[in-house]
Protein backbone atom coordinates (compact mmCIF):
# COMPACT_ATOMS: atom_id res chain seq x y z
CA UNK A 1 0.00 0.00 0.00
CA UNK A 2 1.02 3.53 -0.63
CA UNK A 3 2.93 5.29 2.02
CA UNK A 4 2.99 8.78 3.33
CA UNK A 5 5.82 10.54 5.28
CA UNK A 6 4.55 14.24 6.49
CA UNK A 7 4.48 16.03 9.69
CA UNK A 8 1.56 16.22 11.75
CA UNK A 9 1.00 19.91 10.58
CA UNK A 10 2.09 20.61 6.73
CA UNK A 11 5.55 22.07 7.17
CA UNK A 12 5.26 21.84 10.91
CA UNK A 13 8.80 19.77 11.10
CA UNK A 14 12.29 21.73 10.51
CA UNK A 15 15.45 19.68 9.78
CA UNK A 16 18.89 21.68 9.73
CA UNK A 17 22.56 21.00 10.03
CA UNK A 18 23.80 17.55 8.19
CA UNK A 19 21.18 15.69 7.18
CA UNK A 20 20.80 12.48 4.56
CA UNK A 21 17.58 10.75 3.49
CA UNK A 22 18.05 7.81 1.25
CA UNK A 23 14.76 7.00 -0.65
CA UNK A 24 15.04 2.77 -1.70
CA UNK A 25 11.13 1.68 -1.45
CA UNK A 26 8.29 2.40 -4.09
CA UNK A 27 5.52 4.11 -4.01
CA UNK A 28 6.53 6.11 -0.56
CA UNK A 29 5.39 9.80 -0.88
CA UNK A 30 7.29 12.41 1.59
CA UNK A 31 5.48 15.74 1.96
CA UNK A 32 5.84 18.78 3.48
CA UNK A 33 9.06 19.26 5.80
CA UNK A 34 11.42 22.12 6.05
CA UNK A 35 15.51 22.08 5.49
CA UNK A 36 17.05 25.18 6.60
CA UNK A 37 20.39 25.73 6.78
CA UNK A 38 21.44 22.34 5.85
CA UNK A 39 24.75 21.15 4.78
CA UNK A 40 25.33 19.00 2.05
CA UNK A 41 28.25 16.71 2.21
CA UNK A 42 25.87 14.64 0.68
CA UNK A 43 22.98 14.70 -1.13
CA UNK A 44 19.68 15.79 1.48
CA UNK A 45 17.45 13.32 -0.32
CA UNK A 46 18.39 10.63 -2.44
CA UNK A 47 16.24 8.32 -4.59
CA UNK A 48 18.86 5.08 -4.49
CA UNK A 49 16.68 2.48 -7.03
CA UNK A 50 13.27 3.80 -5.87
CA UNK A 51 10.36 4.24 -8.32
CA UNK A 52 6.93 5.63 -7.89
CA UNK A 53 7.98 7.63 -5.15
CA UNK A 54 7.47 11.63 -4.35
CA UNK A 55 8.70 14.49 -2.67
CA UNK A 56 6.07 16.94 -2.17
CA UNK A 57 5.62 20.95 -0.73
CA UNK A 58 9.04 20.65 0.74
CA UNK A 59 10.47 23.92 1.85
CA UNK A 60 14.36 24.19 1.07
CA UNK A 61 16.52 27.44 1.97
CA UNK A 62 20.01 29.00 2.95
CA UNK A 63 21.76 25.57 2.19
CA UNK A 64 24.75 24.71 0.71
CA UNK A 65 27.43 22.35 0.15
CA UNK A 66 29.91 20.39 -2.47
CA UNK A 67 26.51 18.08 -3.09
CA UNK A 68 22.86 18.37 -3.95
CA UNK A 69 19.50 18.88 -2.64
CA UNK A 70 17.91 16.01 -4.24
CA UNK A 71 19.86 13.49 -5.81
CA UNK A 72 18.31 10.70 -8.71
CA UNK A 73 20.95 7.74 -9.10
CA UNK A 74 20.89 4.48 -11.01
CA UNK A 75 17.57 2.23 -11.05
CA UNK A 76 15.11 4.99 -9.92
CA UNK A 77 12.39 5.24 -12.52
CA UNK A 78 9.22 7.06 -12.35
CA UNK A 79 9.79 9.30 -8.99
CA UNK A 80 8.56 13.09 -8.52
CA UNK A 81 9.75 16.08 -7.23
CA UNK A 82 6.84 18.51 -7.33
CA UNK A 83 5.20 22.06 -5.42
CA UNK A 84 8.95 22.23 -3.25
CA UNK A 85 10.38 25.39 -2.93
CA UNK A 86 14.48 26.23 -3.04
CA UNK A 87 15.48 29.43 -2.18
CA UNK A 88 19.08 30.64 -1.72
CA UNK A 89 20.79 27.06 -2.26
CA UNK A 90 24.61 27.67 -2.91
CA UNK A 91 24.62 23.55 -4.35
CA UNK A 92 22.81 22.09 -7.11
CA UNK A 93 18.84 21.74 -6.17
CA UNK A 94 18.46 18.87 -8.31
CA UNK A 95 21.02 16.40 -10.02
CA UNK A 96 20.35 13.68 -11.76
CA UNK A 97 23.73 11.35 -11.93
CA UNK A 98 24.88 8.17 -14.33
CA UNK A 99 27.66 6.06 -13.95
CA UNK A 100 28.51 2.61 -14.48
CA UNK A 101 26.24 1.43 -12.34
CA UNK A 102 23.45 2.07 -14.59
CA UNK A 103 24.22 -1.58 -15.90
CA UNK A 104 24.18 -3.12 -12.75
CA UNK A 105 21.13 -0.84 -11.09
CA UNK A 106 19.26 0.52 -14.86
CA UNK A 107 19.13 3.55 -16.01
CA UNK A 108 16.98 6.07 -14.02
CA UNK A 109 14.25 6.49 -16.45
CA UNK A 110 10.80 8.42 -16.14
CA UNK A 111 11.29 11.33 -13.66
CA UNK A 112 9.68 14.20 -12.88
CA UNK A 113 10.97 17.59 -12.12
CA UNK A 114 7.12 19.58 -11.96
CA UNK A 115 5.76 22.50 -10.85
CA UNK A 116 8.39 23.26 -8.47
CA UNK A 117 10.38 27.18 -7.66
CA UNK A 118 13.64 28.00 -7.32
CA UNK A 119 14.82 31.12 -6.13
CA UNK A 120 18.05 33.51 -5.28
CA UNK A 121 20.55 30.65 -6.21
CA UNK A 122 23.71 32.63 -5.73
CA UNK A 123 26.78 32.63 -7.73
CA UNK A 124 29.49 30.06 -7.63
CA UNK A 125 31.52 31.89 -10.07
CA UNK A 126 32.98 28.71 -10.89
CA UNK A 127 31.69 25.37 -12.68
CA UNK A 128 29.40 23.05 -10.88
CA UNK A 129 26.26 25.02 -9.49
CA UNK A 130 23.49 24.32 -11.96
CA UNK A 131 19.93 24.52 -10.54
CA UNK A 132 19.09 21.50 -12.15
CA UNK A 133 21.53 18.76 -13.98
CA UNK A 134 20.52 15.81 -15.89
CA UNK A 135 23.57 13.51 -16.09
CA UNK A 136 26.94 14.41 -15.89
CA UNK A 137 29.76 12.73 -18.67
CA UNK A 138 27.95 13.31 -22.40
CA UNK A 139 30.79 12.34 -23.81
CA UNK A 140 30.38 8.56 -22.39
CA UNK A 141 26.32 8.61 -21.48
CA UNK A 142 24.85 11.23 -24.37
CA UNK A 143 23.14 8.56 -25.88
CA UNK A 144 21.18 7.12 -22.66
CA UNK A 145 17.59 7.70 -23.22
CA UNK A 146 16.34 9.25 -19.58
CA UNK A 147 13.07 10.32 -20.34
CA UNK A 148 13.41 13.22 -17.68
CA UNK A 149 10.07 16.07 -17.64
CA UNK A 150 11.02 19.05 -16.42
CA UNK A 151 7.85 21.01 -16.43
CA UNK A 152 6.20 24.06 -15.26
CA UNK A 153 9.12 25.56 -13.15
CA UNK A 154 9.77 29.05 -11.61
CA UNK A 155 13.42 29.95 -12.36
CA UNK A 156 13.96 33.37 -10.15
CA UNK A 157 17.40 35.23 -9.65
CA UNK A 158 19.20 31.65 -10.67
CA UNK A 159 22.59 32.88 -10.84
CA UNK A 160 24.44 29.47 -9.84
CA UNK A 161 26.64 29.55 -13.04
CA UNK A 162 26.06 30.12 -16.73
CA UNK A 163 24.17 26.67 -17.12
CA UNK A 164 20.82 27.16 -15.31
CA UNK A 165 19.44 23.69 -16.16
CA UNK A 166 22.47 21.13 -18.01
CA UNK A 167 21.28 18.64 -20.16
CA UNK A 168 23.98 15.92 -20.77
CA UNK A 169 21.71 12.79 -22.28
CA UNK A 170 18.76 11.70 -24.31
CA UNK A 171 15.41 12.06 -24.45
CA UNK A 172 14.52 14.68 -22.13
CA UNK A 173 11.91 17.08 -22.09
CA UNK A 174 11.95 20.45 -20.84
CA UNK A 175 8.37 22.04 -20.92
CA UNK A 176 6.31 25.36 -19.90
CA UNK A 177 9.24 26.35 -17.35
CA UNK A 178 10.02 30.39 -16.79
CA UNK A 179 12.85 32.17 -16.66
CA UNK A 180 13.31 35.22 -14.93
CA UNK A 181 16.25 37.69 -14.49
CA UNK A 182 18.71 34.81 -14.31
CA UNK A 183 22.56 35.01 -14.77
CA UNK A 184 22.95 32.18 -17.14
CA UNK A 185 20.48 29.73 -20.05
CA UNK A 186 18.61 26.49 -20.52
CA UNK A 187 21.52 24.50 -21.84
CA UNK A 188 21.94 21.10 -24.11
CA UNK A 189 25.29 20.51 -23.16
CA UNK A 190 24.90 17.78 -25.09
CA UNK A 191 23.30 14.68 -25.57
CA UNK A 192 19.93 13.74 -28.14
CA UNK A 193 16.45 14.30 -29.14
CA UNK A 194 15.69 16.40 -26.49
CA UNK A 195 12.42 18.62 -26.82
CA UNK A 196 12.70 22.24 -25.35
CA UNK A 197 8.90 23.75 -25.91
CA UNK A 198 7.19 26.69 -24.56
CA UNK A 199 9.45 27.99 -21.73
CA UNK A 200 9.63 31.88 -21.58
CA UNK A 201 12.76 33.85 -20.42
CA UNK A 202 12.53 37.39 -19.45
CA UNK A 203 15.56 39.60 -19.05
CA UNK A 204 18.09 36.68 -18.65
CA UNK A 205 21.13 36.74 -19.68
CA UNK A 206 20.72 34.31 -22.09
CA UNK A 207 17.93 32.24 -23.23
CA UNK A 208 18.90 28.17 -25.07
CA UNK A 209 22.18 26.75 -25.67
CA UNK A 210 22.14 24.02 -28.26
CA UNK A 211 25.40 21.27 -28.47
CA UNK A 212 24.31 17.40 -29.60
CA UNK A 213 21.79 15.94 -32.10
CA UNK A 214 18.29 15.83 -32.39
CA UNK A 215 16.86 18.74 -30.33
CA UNK A 216 13.75 20.41 -30.93
CA UNK A 217 13.35 23.73 -29.49
CA UNK A 218 9.90 25.28 -30.45
CA UNK A 219 7.46 28.03 -28.88
CA UNK A 220 9.96 29.19 -26.94
CA UNK A 221 9.17 32.99 -25.64
CA UNK A 222 12.91 34.45 -25.28
CA UNK A 223 12.47 38.30 -24.02
CA UNK A 224 15.10 41.28 -23.06
CA UNK A 225 18.04 38.54 -23.03
CA UNK A 226 21.34 40.33 -22.56
CA UNK A 227 23.21 37.93 -24.83
CA UNK A 228 21.50 35.44 -27.45
CA UNK A 229 17.88 34.26 -27.55
CA UNK A 230 19.07 31.36 -29.05
CA UNK A 231 22.65 30.01 -29.77
CA UNK A 232 23.75 26.68 -31.88
CA UNK A 233 27.54 26.03 -30.57
CA UNK A 234 30.58 24.96 -32.57
CA UNK A 235 31.78 21.29 -31.64
CA UNK A 236 35.51 19.45 -30.98
CA UNK A 237 33.51 16.31 -32.66
CA UNK A 238 30.15 16.22 -35.29
CA UNK A 239 29.29 12.50 -33.25
CA UNK A 240 29.07 12.14 -29.31
CA UNK A 241 32.31 11.71 -27.46
CA UNK A 242 33.88 15.49 -27.30
CA UNK A 243 34.20 17.94 -24.74
CA UNK A 244 31.64 19.70 -26.61
CA UNK A 245 29.46 17.71 -29.69
CA UNK A 246 28.28 20.27 -32.33
CA UNK A 247 25.16 21.17 -32.64
CA UNK A 248 23.51 18.84 -35.25
CA UNK A 249 20.23 17.94 -37.19
CA UNK A 250 17.96 20.36 -34.08
CA UNK A 251 15.03 22.12 -35.10
CA UNK A 252 14.56 25.43 -34.06
CA UNK A 253 10.77 26.83 -34.66
CA UNK A 254 8.34 28.79 -33.79
CA UNK A 255 9.93 30.73 -31.15
CA UNK A 256 9.57 34.23 -30.56
CA UNK A 257 12.54 36.82 -29.55
CA UNK A 258 12.32 39.91 -28.34
CA UNK A 259 15.11 42.25 -27.92
CA UNK A 260 17.95 40.57 -27.87
CA UNK A 261 21.23 42.48 -27.00
CA UNK A 262 23.71 40.54 -29.34
CA UNK A 263 22.19 38.46 -31.44
CA UNK A 264 18.90 36.49 -31.64
CA UNK A 265 19.37 33.40 -33.53
CA UNK A 266 23.44 32.76 -33.22
CA UNK A 267 24.27 29.43 -35.43
CA UNK A 268 27.70 28.63 -34.85
CA UNK A 269 29.43 30.52 -31.80
CA UNK A 270 32.45 29.97 -30.23
CA UNK A 271 34.16 29.31 -33.32
CA UNK A 272 38.01 28.33 -32.18
CA UNK A 273 37.91 28.37 -28.72
CA UNK A 274 40.81 26.19 -27.44
CA UNK A 275 40.41 23.74 -24.21
CA UNK A 276 44.02 22.75 -24.50
CA UNK A 277 44.02 18.83 -23.44
CA UNK A 278 40.24 18.87 -24.32
CA UNK A 279 40.37 19.73 -27.53
CA UNK A 280 39.59 22.99 -30.19
CA UNK A 281 35.82 24.20 -31.01
CA UNK A 282 36.72 24.06 -35.06
CA UNK A 283 33.64 21.53 -35.71
CA UNK A 284 30.75 24.24 -37.41
CA UNK A 285 26.94 23.19 -36.34
CA UNK A 286 24.98 21.52 -39.22
CA UNK A 287 21.92 20.36 -40.85
CA UNK A 288 20.00 22.45 -38.14
CA UNK A 289 16.57 23.81 -39.22
CA UNK A 290 16.03 27.19 -38.73
CA UNK A 291 12.41 27.87 -39.43
CA UNK A 292 9.41 30.07 -38.98
CA UNK A 293 11.01 31.82 -36.36
CA UNK A 294 9.82 36.03 -34.80
CA UNK A 295 12.76 37.27 -34.29
CA UNK A 296 12.14 41.00 -33.66
CA UNK A 297 14.86 44.10 -31.71
CA UNK A 298 16.31 47.26 -31.47
CA UNK A 299 19.91 46.51 -31.06
CA UNK A 300 22.20 43.23 -32.14
CA UNK A 301 21.80 41.40 -34.79
CA UNK A 302 18.35 39.50 -35.63
CA UNK A 303 19.96 36.15 -36.94
CA UNK A 304 23.83 35.70 -37.74
CA UNK A 305 25.42 32.59 -39.11
CA UNK A 306 29.41 32.16 -38.60
CA UNK A 307 31.21 30.17 -40.80
CA UNK A 308 28.82 27.16 -40.11
CA UNK A 309 27.07 27.28 -43.51
CA UNK A 310 25.47 23.71 -43.65
CA UNK A 311 22.05 25.01 -42.17
CA UNK A 312 18.84 25.54 -43.13
CA UNK A 313 17.17 29.21 -43.00
CA UNK A 314 13.56 29.60 -44.08
CA UNK A 315 10.15 31.63 -43.16
CA UNK A 316 11.35 33.68 -41.00
CA UNK A 317 9.91 36.75 -39.56
CA UNK A 318 12.34 40.14 -38.81
CA UNK A 319 11.27 43.29 -37.43
CA UNK A 320 13.84 45.28 -37.08
CA UNK A 321 13.96 48.78 -35.60
CA UNK A 322 17.09 51.51 -33.84
CA UNK A 323 20.23 50.19 -34.88
CA UNK A 324 19.54 46.36 -35.24
CA UNK A 325 21.29 44.33 -37.91
CA UNK A 326 20.18 41.25 -39.88
CA UNK A 327 23.50 39.08 -41.28
CA UNK A 328 21.18 36.00 -42.67
CA UNK A 329 17.48 36.67 -43.51
CA UNK A 330 17.55 32.82 -44.91
CA UNK A 331 15.33 32.42 -47.76
CA UNK A 332 11.39 33.28 -47.62
CA UNK A 333 11.88 36.01 -44.86
CA UNK A 334 8.81 38.20 -44.31
CA UNK A 335 9.47 41.71 -42.83
CA UNK A 336 6.82 43.08 -40.66
CA UNK A 337 5.51 44.10 -37.09
CA UNK A 338 3.96 40.71 -35.86
CA UNK A 339 2.29 42.94 -33.97
CA UNK A 340 1.77 41.19 -30.68
CA UNK A 341 -0.89 41.19 -28.37
CA UNK A 342 0.12 43.22 -25.76
CA UNK A 343 3.85 43.52 -25.63
CA UNK A 344 3.74 46.57 -23.01
CA UNK A 345 2.29 44.11 -20.89
CA UNK A 346 4.50 41.16 -21.36
CA UNK A 347 2.01 39.58 -23.76
CA UNK A 348 3.36 38.61 -26.81
CA UNK A 349 1.05 36.33 -28.16
CA UNK A 350 0.26 37.38 -32.12
CA UNK A 351 -2.95 39.56 -32.58
CA UNK A 352 -5.49 38.90 -34.78
CA UNK A 353 -4.89 41.04 -37.30
CA UNK A 354 -0.23 39.92 -37.06
CA UNK A 355 0.79 39.31 -40.49
CA UNK A 356 2.56 35.65 -38.86
CA UNK A 357 -1.33 34.52 -39.56
CA UNK A 358 -1.54 35.34 -43.11
CA UNK A 359 -4.00 32.56 -44.79
CA UNK A 360 -1.68 32.85 -47.79
CA UNK A 361 2.27 33.33 -46.47
CA UNK A 362 5.01 32.77 -48.52
CA UNK A 363 6.37 29.48 -48.63
CA UNK A 364 7.96 28.60 -45.77
CA UNK A 365 6.51 31.97 -43.86
CA UNK A 366 5.71 32.06 -39.84
CA UNK A 367 2.18 30.13 -38.84
CA UNK A 368 1.24 30.13 -35.63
Amino acid sequence: MPITFRPESSRGVTFSGANHFSITGSFLTLRGFIFDACKLDENLLEFQGAYHCRIEDFVFQHSGGRQAVIGIKAGSRNNRITGCRFIDIAARSVNLHLNELIYEKGIPTGNVIRNNHFQDIPPANENGRETIKIETNQPTFGHVRVNTLVEGNTFLRCDGEAEIISNKCAGNIYRNNVFNQCKGELVMRGGQDCLIESNRFDGCSGGIRLCGTGHIVRDNVIINSRGTGIRLYFGMTKEQGGHYQAAGNCLVTNNTIVNAGRVGILIGDSRGKDWKEKGLQNIAPERNQILNNIITGSVGDLLFAGHAPNNTIVGNLFHRSGDAGLSEPGDSPLYADPLFYDPAAGDFRLSKNSPARASNPPKGALLK
